[in-house]
């Protein structure tokens, strides 16, 4: 008869849901302790490519679905890695490469260094101001390029790399599908 009268509000919450349905402290690694986020680059310095169409292989398969990719060089160059959520989706071997050595040679001018020292003073400057709120200051802006090309007559893909002084290119063939 009581139980009647008491509305589900009143009730003690244990009967009702004995325990939350998400745990309060979640168990495992969360995104920013796991190793490929905390020591990946940023991905704002990453050059990101958007493919319209499925890549398809000899076979008739669809390789390499529609979708955002992030476009990187691998550490010998020799490879162009097609990367979607930190997993690596294609290599794709790279044809030419080129390093603008203007800007290595610069590092060894006299006036390059004393403008270089004097932009270290400024960013730690910067820095400490910004360690004061415990902000990480933003990155300096690097010009990063992705394209893909699609060369009807031979029937392949170009894809187009470039970030700060390095470029290069791959290329990927298509089946006939």
């Amino acid at each position: 008869m009581i139980d009647g009268i008491i509305t589900p509000d009143l009730q003690d919450l244990d009967e009702i849901m004995p325990h939350a349905p998400y745990p309060i402290y979640p168990s495992g690694l969360n995104d920013e302790s796991k190793s490929h986020v905390r020591y990946a680059m940023p991905s704002i310095q990453s050059p990101t490519l958007t493919i319209v169409d499925y890549i398809y292989a000899e076979d008739g398969t669809p390789v390499i679905s529609p979708g955002h990719y992030t476009l990187e060089i691998s550490e010998n160059k020799d490879m162009l890695l097609l990367i979607q959520a930190y997993d690596v989706i294609a290599r794709i071997p790279v044809f030419q490469f080129e390093e603008d050595k203007s800007q290595a040679q610069k590092q060894y001018d006299k006036k390059e260094q004393r403008k270089a020292k004097k932009e270290k003073k400024k960013r730690e400057k910067i820095q400490k101001k910004y360690d004061e709120f415990g902000i990480k200051p933003p990155l300096p802006y690097v010009y990063s390029n992705a394209e893909i090309e699609f060369v009807k007559e031979k029937n392949y893909y170009i894809f187009k790399y470039e970030k700060g002084s390095i470029r290069a290119w791959g290329a990927v063939k298509q089946a006939n599908y």
